[in-house]
C-alpha cells in the first residue's frame, strides 16, 4: 500500500470517475485504474461500485475513503510542522464565480504557488448553481459564490441542505460601470432618476429584474443582452450602454486600470440590495492542512484588495 493510492481513491471518490480523477494527476485511465485495482487485492475487497451516478465507494470502501483522508490530512499536518510551508504537497480545487475568477484568479495562482510550490491548485470558472454541485458531490473541494442579498435566506438554506458550510468573504454594494465619454460620467453620484431611458448592458440577462427591485424605472430602457464579460465591457467602454455590478467584480481589470470603464456611486433605493460573496466547503470532509492555507490565502486576498 502506498501514499499516491490513497491519494488516488480519494480523488476517484471525489469525482465518481476514473477517467476525470486522472486528469487530476496527469496520468493516464489504465494506469489509475491498475493502481486502485493494486489496492482492491491487497485490502480483499472492492472499493468502488459502478451505478448511473458513476462510481460510489461500496460500504467497506466509504470506511477505505474516509481513513485515507485522515492519514493523508494527517500527513500534510506533519509535513507543515517538519518541513516548513514550501515542502507541503498535494492536489487542490476551486471554483470561481465568472466574475470572481476574472479578478482574482491569476493572483491567487501566482501567489499561492509561490509560498507551496509542491501544491497542485487547479482552479476553475463556473456559475454558482454548478458551484454548489461541485462543492456538494466532492468534484471540486471548495467555491466561491455571489449572490443578492434578497436571495441571501433562500441560499443558506439551500447550502445547509447539502451539508456545505459556507462563510461570508464580502459584501458590496451595486455601482454604476460607465464609458468615460458617457452623459453620466461626469456626476459623482447617481440619483435612480438618472437612470430612466438608459440603456443597459445586461450580462446574461439576469439584471434587468434586479435593476426594478433596486427602484430603477425601467420601462423607457432598453436593454443589450449580452453572454460574455469582455464583449459587455467593449459596448460600455464604447459609451454604447450601463451596467450594474459590484465593485470586486472588476480587481485587476484592464479597462478600469486604462480609465476606459468608471464606478460611479448610486444613490440608496428604497430595497437596499447588496451583492455578497461567499467561500464554500463541503461540512462532512475535513479541510487538509494545505487547503486551510488555501483558503486562508483567498480570503486575504479578495478582502485586501477590496479594502
Amino acid at each position: 500500500m502506498r501514499i499516491e493510492q490513497l491519494q488516488h481513491i480519494i480523488e476517484i471518490n471525489n469525482k465518481r470517475s476514473i477517467s476525470e480523477a486522472a486528469k487530476t494527476f496527469f496520468m493516464g485511465q489504465p494506469q489509475l485504474s491498475h493502481s486502485m485495482k493494486n489496492l482492491e487485492d491487497e485490502l480483499g475487497y472492492k472499493i468502488f461500485r459502478r451505478n448511473r451516478a458513476g462510481l460510489i465507494p461500496t460500504c467497506q470502501g466509504k470506511e477505505v475513503v474516509g481513513l485515507a483522508r485522515e492519514i493523508i490530512n494527517n500527513m500534510e499536518e506533519l509535513k507543515s510542522l517538519a518541513s516548513g510551508k514550501a515542502n507541503l504537497t498535494g492536489n487542490l480545487s476551486l471554483t470561481l464565480a465568472p466574475g470572481v475568477f476574472n479578478s482574482y484568479a491569476s493572483c491567487l495562482i501566482t501567489g499561492f504557488n509561490g509560498k507551496y510550490p509542491n501544491i497542485n491548485l487547479m482552479i476553475t470558472e463556473d456559475i454558482d448553481t454548478a458551484i454548489i454541485e461541485k462543492v456538494a458531490t466532492g468534484t471540486c473541494l471548495m467555491g466561491v459564490t455571489v449572490w443578492t442579498s434578497n436571495y441571501d435566506e433562500t441560499m443558506r438554506r439551500l447550502l445547509d441542505g447539502s451539508d456545505i458550510a459556507y462563510e461570508e468573504i464580502i459584501q458590496d454594494d451595486l455601482s454604476l460601470i460607465v464609458g468615460n465619454q458617457h452623459p453620466l460620467a461626469d456626476k459623482e453620484i447617481i440619483r435612480l432618476s438618472d437612470l430612466e431611458g438608459m440603456t443597459f448592458v445586461d450580462y446574461c440577462g439576469r439584471y434587468r429584474n434586479l435593476l426594478r427591485i433596486c427602484g430603477i424605472n425601467t420601462t423607457k430602457s432598453q436593454f443589450l443582452i449580452v453572454y460574455n464579460r469582455e464583449v459587455m465591457k467593449i459596448i460600455i467602454a464604447k459609451n454604447q450602454g450601463i451596467a450594474l455590478f459590484p465593485r470586486f467584480f472588476f480587481y485587476n481589470d484592464l479597462f478600469f486600470e486604462q480609465g476606459l470603464l468608471n464606478y460611479r456611486t448610486i444613490e440608496k433605493g428604497k430595497d437596499e440590495i447588496k451583492m455578497k460573496m461567499y467561500l464554500i466547503y463541503s461540512r462532512t470532509k475535513p479541510l487538509s492542512h494545505s487547503a486551510r492555507q488555501l483558503k486562508k490565502m483567498l480570503t486575504e486576498t479578495i478582502v485586501g484588495n477590496y479594502s
